[in-house]
């Protein structure tokens, strides 16, 4: 399992258009390129990666930060970067850390999947969310090139594949493929820094059949950059995939048995730290229940 680290000389994170919003410090590291006119920044305060894929005439920008002030921070990095004008940018899903910024990339087509905006409008916490980042709900922007399954963008020379490979992190999530440098952006559909973040936004049954749609573009030279964290190569892809897999199954298997939510982590053989899974398991139980399947007292023999 290999992760790619950033160089030893590889400057630190600096500020960005709004240093402060409320004690939140938003920060951005210059780009670092990982591959060919493949480029990865990390954007605070989520310690964001934000992707740059430069061709022959354009450059596509992929997440966007937690606000338009950091999105245009974003566009002057990227200057330091490449005289290539920026023509697109994606959203990998609808959270602040990768959305909020899009509002600065109105000159260009902007790309996600179908249900963003209905997922920010549906989150209850919106407005105190918002407020934490200094961000007005009238300068929150969506992709203007919005899709079920995929979409495709040339930046000169080089293919670019937005897709959407099922419900797992959220309900819209899109990894973006760069064919020519086995790059791939994965958004939070995979993690480095930690476990996979989930909520009540994501589908733990469903996502490692999402992730399986990437696994099956992979090659022994893949690269994939994540969500939040060091880019990684396909075993460390393959091992987080049947992690979460595991994760599942083993909730599953308990509630066949018998055991109690409150019960369940004492009981089982877990892949991912105690908090991690403490804080899934009520989500899995009541999805396990939604199916029918919910633990049932087995009386002892007379």
């Amino acid at each position: 399992m290999v992760r790619v680290a950033l160089p030893a000389n590889t400057p630190r994170p600096v500020s960005a258009l709004s240093p402060k919003v409320s004690g939140m410090e938003f920060s951005l590291t210059p780009f670092t390129e990982i591959a060919p006119g493949i480029h990865r920044a990390v954007a605070e305060p989520a310690s964001v990666n934000i992707g740059l894929v430069v061709g022959d005439t354009g450059a596509l920008v992929v997440d966007t930060g937690s606000s338009p002030a950091q999105g245009r921070a974003i566009r002057a990095a990227v200057a330091h970067v490449t005289d290539r004008p920026i023509v697109g940018a994606v959203a990998t899903h609808h959270h602040y850390d990768h959305l909020f910024g899009l509002g600065a990339f109105a000159d260009v087509v902007t790309y996600g999947h179908t249900s963003l905006q209905a997922s920010v409008e549906a989150n209850a916490d919106l407005d105190a969310e918002l407020a934490r980042l200094g961000v007005r709900r009238d300068e929150l922007a969506f992709p203007t090139r919005t899709f079920n399954l995929a979409a495709t963008a040339d930046v000169g020379g080089r293919h670019i594949e937005i897709v959407h490979f099922g419900t797992a992190h959220t309900p819209g999530d899109a990894a973006v493929l760069v064919p020519d440098a086995n790059v791939i952006f994965t958004g939070d559909l995979f993690e480095e820094s930690g476990p996979p973040s989930a909520g009540p936004d994501s589908d733990l049954k469903g996502w490692p059949r999402a992730l399986d749609g990437i696994l099956g573009t992979l090659r022994a030279e893949s690269l994939l950059v994540p969500g939040h964290g060091e880019p990684f190569d396909r075993d460390f892809a393959f091992t987080q995939r049947g992690e979460l897999a595991g994760t599942w199954a083993q909730a599953d298997y308990l509630v066949q048995r018998g055991v109690k939510e409150e019960d369940a982590y004492e009981a089982g053989e877990w892949n991912f730290p105690e908090e991690t899974i403490r804080a899934w398991l009520p989500m899995i139980y009541a999805a396990l229940a939604a199916e029918g399947k919910r633990p049932r007292t087995r009386l002892p023999l007379a």
